[in-house]
């Protein structure tokens, strides 16, 4: 049957790679999700009463802090003819991010360093040494149930059968979708995604990741992997040199989770890339207390695995029509 040509969203279900797998950055543990990797470390921080967090991140970064009482503070992180990542202020904890897996410098601070290697994962530089502990939500990269990652010995109750059974039947439903051309397939799916993603987010605690995404993982094949986000990624700054502004060079990159770009219409763009079954997220939507002016105006391209140098053509196609 004929392939549908959509990019991005969820990952449908895809058969398992023969790599060496995915070599953890650091002894630790794989998780549920990345909110339980943060939960797992604050636990070990007991007197830990302030944090100072990027003012460019998602509410699941910031949701374990607050439930363990700890005070959140925000650092800026913005652009201004550059990606610009200024720390100031005191805490016991900083957490830092790095951005969409291309090279940004830690900030020095005088306190515990959390880092959320989420975006570096596949990275040939996944962390920096100064950071005290890392967490990462691997479920962004690769079609599993679930998945995240801490850096030090966690919970090990296995995720109920009900939840897994709901995010494996919509991963195959997809698959089959994007051979079937069936309107009302992809309701059903988009439907299961939305409840398995709800549950995710509020049952995290203290689970561990289930055996067929950790099966997945062990044989990952990293370098393929990486060898193709970096091609699609070239294609997508050659396509787009000098048409649309990129929030980092194209020589800062490591391992590419998405090619992330500044447009002034950003939301206008987005629903025109939908109505062509392109789904490029942004990143993200704005938690409570967070200013980074890269809120209103980021959108992600995508080039991960799934996808090919026709596929980011017409990815550049439609943007380039869109804008």
């Amino acid at each position: 049957m004929e392939y549908i040509r959509e990019l991005g969203s969820e990952f449908h279900e895809m058969p398992a790679e023969c790599g060496g797998g995915i070599k953890l950055p650091r002894p630790g543990t794989l998780v549920f999700s990345g909110r339980t990797a943060i939960e797992a470390v604050l636990k070990k921080l007991p007197a830990a009463r302030s944090v100072l967090l990027p003012s460019y991140c998602c509410d699941s970064m910031i949701v374990p802090f607050r439930k363990a009482a700890i005070e959140t503070r925000f650092y800026d992180v913005g652009w201004n003819e550059g990606f610009e990542i200024k720390a100031e202020g005191t805490a016991d904890i900083l957490l830092w991010c790095n951005y969409f897996g291309f090279k940004n410098e830690i900030p020095a601070f005088d306190g515990v360093i959390i880092e959320d290697i989420t975006h570096s994962f596949l990275s040939e530089q996944q962390y920096h040494e100064k950071s005290d502990y890392l967490v990462a939500s691997i479920r962004k990269w690769e079609p599993l149930n679930c998945g995240g990652y801490c850096s030090v010995e966690a919970g090990r109750q296995l995720p109920p059968k009900e939840y897994i059974d709901l995010k494996t039947a919509a991963m195959k439903l997809k698959a089959r979708y994007l051979s079937s051309h069936d309107a009302e397939e992809k309701q059903k799916y988009l439907q299961m995604f939305k409840e398995s993603n709800h549950w995710l987010g509020e049952h995290y605690s203290g689970l561990s990741i289930d055996p067929a995404s950790r099966a997945f993982l062990d044989h990952v094949d990293v370098q393929a992997q990486r060898r193709k986000r970096r091609q699609n990624a070239e294609a997508l700054y050659r396509g787009l040199k000098d048409k649309v502004r990129f929030v980092f060079q194209e020589e800062e990159m490591d391992c590419p989770l998405f090619v992330p770009v500044l447009l002034p219409n950003r939301d206008e763009v987005r629903q025109k890339l939908i109505s062509n079954q392109i789904y490029c997220p942004v990143h993200w939507p704005r938690p409570e207390g967070c200013n980074s002016n890269l809120y209103d105006r980021e959108l992600s391209l995508i080039c991960d695995q799934r996808y090919n140098e026709e596929d980011m053509e017409y990815q550049i196609r439609v943007l380039l029509a869109s804008i």
